[in-house]
């Protein structure tokens, strides 16, 4: 989340920018925070922990998650 987060305020700030220079930068920003979302997410679609495309495979998966953070207190 924190990644997508960090698009998101980039984006933002590119189209706030007042000047060219402070502009070029945040863009530069903004594409290595893209790539380290691309990067984040195929490892966690390499790993079987993300199935972007399979929706009902991920509502699946967050569930076992969710029982298993939930029975953590019970180990």
């Amino acid at each position: 989340m924190a990644a997508k987060s960090g698009i998101r305020n980039y984006a933002f700030a590119v189209t706030e920018s007042g000047t060219p220079e402070v502009k070029e930068i945040l863009t530069h920003h903004l594409v290595e925070a893209l790539d380290m979302h691309e990067q984040i997410s195929s490892y966690m679609v390499e790993k079987g922990w993300y199935h972007a495309w399979d929706t009902n495979e991920q509502i699946s998966l967050d569930f076992d998650n969710i029982n298993t953070a939930l029975n953590l207190p019970n180990l």
